[in-house]
């Protein structure tokens, strides 16, 4: 009796485990950042990779888990469309926040895998998106004057030049006296936006390296980055500027592994004194 009660308490164990492990529940990832260019408090949801994941019935619970947050603005980074999932996902998303909030969205490599990226494009700025290509827009937000700019993936150009060239047209159009966020997906390309002048980057792309293990691995494998990638999610210094890479909420293809989908929250709050 004793062994059968230890193999029960083992089993229920291993079930425990495997539970925790592959839980898929929405959370909320926030992180705090101070700067002296901020005078009252700001709220920006990061939201990427959905590669058309459907939460619930029309979005339902990944609006109620936005609409809880009360974000001021929604910077959407790239995959948000898939290239073999429907747009349909999509499509209940941006119905939901494309003209309840001010949302501003960069593609991502699969948008551009697609074939269609000129649709796709057309179709979220349908919905009241600010769809950024190498171009600048201000947000006023309580008080505060905050220049966001966008960059496309690399994979909609023939060579990376023409990245780079993108990159610095919207580095000549910043302005160091506002608060200033580029919006770029892929988190691996730290040469570039350390040297870039802006105060925050807004990534995603690295899914959180598909597989966690709590307290110990970060991510095991990440596009672009490999095993063991140094940025699959979180916040990172970068010289004077701070990266954000957010874990992203695709649910189609791989399991998530301690690695559940996520929105990141980004608090932009006034230096303390």
């Amino acid at each position: 009796m004793k062994k059968k009660g230890i193999f029960l308490l083992a089993g229920v164990l291993v079930v425990g485990i495997l539970a925790s492990a592959l839980q898929t529940h929405l959370k909320v990832q926030t992180y705090k950042l101070e700067s002296s260019k901020i005078t009252s408090p700001v709220r920006l949801a990061v939201v990427t990779d959905l590669h058309s994941t459907i939460y619930g019935e029309n979005q339902e619970e990944l609006v109620a888990l936005l609409e809880a947050q009360e974000p001021d603005a929604i910077l959407l980074s790239g995959d948000i469309a898939d290239d073999e999932v429907p747009h349909d996902g999509t499509k209940q998303l941006l119905d939901a926040i494309g003209n309840t909030y001010p949302c501003f969205y960069v593609s991502g490599n699969h948008e551009h895998w697609s074939g269609e990226y000129e649709k796709i494009a057309e179709m979220i700025a349908s919905y009241g998106v600010t769809v950024l290509e190498g171009e600048t827009t201000e947000l006023d937000v309580n008080g505060n004057v905050i220049q966001i700019a966008g960059v496309n993936d690399p994979d909609k150009f023939s060579d990376f030049s023409e990245w780079e060239s993108q990159l610095e047209q919207v580095k000549a159009e910043r302005n160091d006296d506002d608060f200033t966020i580029l919006l770029s997906h892929r988190p691996e390309l730290v040469q570039w936006y350390a040297e870039s002048g802006f105060d925050l980057v807004a990534a995603g792309h690295a899914h959180g390296g598909q597989v966690r293990i709590p307290f110990i691995l970060n991510g095991l494998f990440a596009p672009n980055q490999g095993w063991l990638p140094e940025y699959a999610g979180g916040m990172y210094p970068l010289e004077e500027t701070t990266m954000v890479v957010s874990r992203g909420l695709c649910k189609n293809n791989l399991p998530r592994i301690w690695n559940p989908p996520e929105v990141v929250m980004v608090e932009l709050v006034p230096n303390e004194v």
